[in-house]
């Protein structure tokens, strides 16, 4: 049976390479870069947060969109990976020229952006399955709402912006990195210039998403949702919550 699949993936080596390759730039690349813009604006404050990510969540069909668009390249994106990772040599011991380390980088930091895309659905998407609050109601905050009050899920706060800084990183990393390999594989990168044109662009991309994922961090750090049953989607600051977090 093994074999069998094995057999199965050589022999569409070429075209599942390439549909690789494709989803890691649309639509995962780019749902990526959204994702990251909108969480910023949390930094901006609760009410332009909750105005961009309530155009998200009016969406018809939101499930079936993030099945399609969002679900499925990322569950093919990430198994497939794995078996090119698999299948990989690392050699930048031996050959230590950025080429081999960005090789070697893009693999490792694949592993990490699986483990923290799981992490992040079932802390958010999927937190009412680990007894947290229905997704719609609650937003990607690292605290929710029991009875003793807003608390920390699962982990203490500062054990929440570690995983989500190290995810943050190697997600905007695997991405960046993923466009240089991308225009090489489809041949738009023809010669060494055009690919340090792009290696610089991709570069100063990375920067960008780096900052808006710090932006996030900050501003979900100091921001919790509000009593469920005060309705509504919004985020208040710590300080409008009290010295107990209990609320006003």
């Amino acid at each position: 049976m093994a074999d069998s699949a094995l057999g199965l993936l050589d022999r569409y080596h070429f075209p599942l390479r390439r549909l690789h390759s494709l989803t890691g730039i649309v639509p995962i690349g780019a749902f990526l870069v959204n994702h990251l813009l909108a969480n910023s604006t949390a930094f901006l404050g609760a009410r332009n947060f909750d105005h961009h990510i309530g155009i998200i969540h009016d969406l018809p069909w939101l499930l079936g969109i993030e099945i399609v668009f969002i679900f499925a390249p990322l569950a093919f994106h990430g198994l497939y990976g794995l078996v090119i990772a698999w299948q990989g040599k690392v050699n930048q011991n031996q050959y230590p020229y950025m080429d081999n380390w960005r090789y070697t980088l893009q693999r490792i930091t694949a592993y990490i952006t699986i483990v923290f895309v799981l992490i992040h659905l079932a802390h958010f998407r999927f937190a009412y399955l680990f007894g947290g609050q229905e997704y719609g109601d609650a937003y990607p905050t690292f605290f929710t709402f029991t009875r003793a009050g807003f608390q920390s899920m699962w982990f203490p706060i500062w054990v929440w912006m570690v995983i989500y800084a190290v995810g943050t990183t190697a997600a905007v990393f695997h991405f960046c990195n993923g466009i240089v390999t991308f225009c090489i594989t489809w041949g738009i990168t023809g010669g060494v210039a055009a690919r340090q044109k792009v290696s610089v662009a991709a570069g100063a991309l990375a920067v960008v998403l780096f900052v808006w994922g710090v932006l996030s961090l900050v501003a979900f750090g100091q921001q919790r949702p509000v009593r469920p049953e005060a309705g509504g989607r919004t985020m208040v600051s710590a300080e409008q919550l009290g010295p107990t977090g209990a609320g006003p």
